[in-house]
């Protein structure tokens, strides 16, 4: 005979065992718990509610760390011994793997404090026998509790499954237990929603896009100060990146004059970031880099860890001063104000053309240049040509991105998703020749005479040929990937979405032929 599925329930209170008991008592059993005493915990999720968005709940007690599924299961191991922040700092188990799944590179941040208590009830007939055992986690906190429960059912009582069930299920209040516990959650996400009307004049688009990215900029600069983790850079940069992509895409909407000083605003802030970012690019790589040499390299490429971290908290203080400095918060906020309002940002010539128009000519002209580029791609094509691709094929992601409002959701994505397949490949090329060259940079800067300076040149040689081999590999990848981007197929379902000229004249002779 198959067991019944189990189910989860949630009560927005406690287990009212007591009620639960009197029901059952014309069926002649009873539920019967532990007692389990109560336990401090600590409420951890990301900056951008990762654990949360994935249905969840992630809680730390003295002794157990909880992951607690809506719909699932209740997942726990050991809590670690030490401090930490990230989920590959956890000792191994079940919940590491599921928060490294979840989000490798951002910090588990405390959000808040709650009264935990796990148990596990038993469900007994007359004869004290057990029939089926309920699993619960009941959560505190300022006055309101809510709980948790999930059936186990016992083999050869469906009926006292189906009757437990019965009973939470005609309790049950499926309110989350941030409504309940009235736990504080980030609305924060780098890809904020765009609402884009597709006759408003370009200018006003312009400035709703760019003032939602520079939205996300902001939002990362104390996470960045206070270095929580290495997302709040690559976010903070991600952002800015975008807004000046889009400046730059969108001519003729903004007063040249404008534009330029724009474009060097940008230019100067991002610039004090770039060896940070670059550097965090390689700590974050460490393991894979130990992987690839043999272990009689590793002692050289400790010593090349120990440099690139100091480097990096080097670059870290200057990026800090830089972003508490007044004359930095002043800048920012005057770019945020042009954008406020669409009539006070110097107009260009075509500052007034409709927005769906504008954008679809601006994303086709782009993606045929990035076509003519990537036709020239061959296995014996410079380094430098492959990385003006991929700065194309980033410019034109970014535009598609900021336009996607105007046009078919489901059509921009499948386009997107093709696009985002060959920049993988193209950013791991350039990740590689990045790489080679720091490798290089830093073995002119450390000393010959230095202690472990041999080991240090014997390890960053055989890294560095490893990663050109993996560039090598790249290069073959991205080949691949290029027929597929400039496809007839590909070409098709581009003019489809965004040759509105051609697409409406289509759609009229149908009509006439119909």
């Amino acid at each position: 005979m198959n067991l019944p599925a189990s189910q989860t329930f949630m009560l927005s209170a406690g287990i009212n065992v007591k009620k639960i008991n009197t029901i059952l008592k014309d069926a002649n059993m009873t539920l019967a718990g532990n007692a389990c005493e109560p336990e401090a915990g600590t409420v951890l999720d990301t900056f951008d509610a990762a654990v949360h968005k994935s249905d969840a709940l992630l809680i730390q007690t003295a002794s157990d760390l909880v992951t607690i599924c809506w719909s699932g299961d209740v997942i726990a191991q050991a809590a670690p011994e030490s401090e930490w922040q990230f989920a590959r700092d956890l000792p191994q188990g079940p919940v590491r793997d599921l928060l490294l799944d979840l989000s490798p590179l951002r910090a588990f941040i405390p959000e808040a404090q709650v009264s935990i208590v796990r148990d596990i009830f038993s469900l007994l007939d007359d004869e004290q026998k057990t029939c089926c055992r309920v699993e619960t986690v009941s959560l505190s906190r300022g006055g309101n509790t809510w709980s948790w429960l999930r059936t186990r059912p016992m083999r050869g009582y469906k009926d006292s499954h189906a009757l437990i069930c019965d009973i939470l299920k005609k309790m049950e209040k499926s309110e989350l237990p941030a409504e309940v516990l009235k736990l504080k959650v980030s609305d924060y996400t780098s890809k904020p929603v765009i609402r884009l009307s597709e006759n408003d004049p370009a200018r006003k688009s312009l400035c709703t896009i760019v003032q939602a990215f520079l939205q996300v900029t902001r939002r990362n600069e104390p996470g960045l100060i206070n270095d929580l983790d290495t997302e709040f850079l690559h976010q903070w940069r991600v952002s800015l990146r975008k807004v000046r992509s889009v400046l730059t895409l969108f001519k003729g909407v903004v007063a040249t004059e404008t534009l330029d000083r724009l474009k060097q605003d940008f230019r100067d802030i991002m610039q004090d970031t770039n060896l940070m970012r670059d550097r965090d690019v390689y700590l974050l790589s460490k393991d894979d880099y130990f992987a690839l040499v043999p272990p009689q390299a590793h002692p050289g490429l400790g010593v090349l860890f120990e440099l690139l971290q100091q480097e990096r908290d080097e670059a870290f203080e200057k990026v800090k001063t830089m972003l508490e400095s007044k004359a930095y918060k002043k800048q920012i906020k005057s770019i945020q104000k042009l954008f406020e309002n669409p009539k006070d940002l110097p107009k260009g010539p075509k500052a007034d053309a409709p927005s769906k128009a504008f954008a679809a000519d601006l994303v086709l002209k782009r993606y045929k240049k990035v076509c003519t580029l990537a036709g020239s791609i061959t296995d014996k094509t410079p380094d430098e040509t492959i990385h003006e691709l991929r700065i194309q094929c980033k410019k034109l992601r970014y535009l598609i991105e900021s336009a996607q409002p105007l046009f078919d959701v489901k059509q921009v994505k499948s386009l997107l998703k093709t696009l985002k397949g060959l920049q993988a490949h193209l950013g791991s090329f350039n990740d590689q020749s990045v790489q080679q060259a720091t490798l290089a940079q830093c073995l002119d800067r450390y000393p010959d005479t230095a202690p472990n300076a041999k080991a240090l040149a014997e390890s960053i040689g055989a890294l560095t040929a490893m990663l050109y081999r993996k560039q090598l590999e790249e290069r073959r990848l991205i080949i691949e990937n290029l027929s597929r981007f400039y496809s007839p197929e590909t070409q098709d379902a581009f003019n489809a979405l965004f040759d509105l000229k051609n697409t409406a004249t289509k759609q009229a002779n149908t009509q006439v032929d119909s």
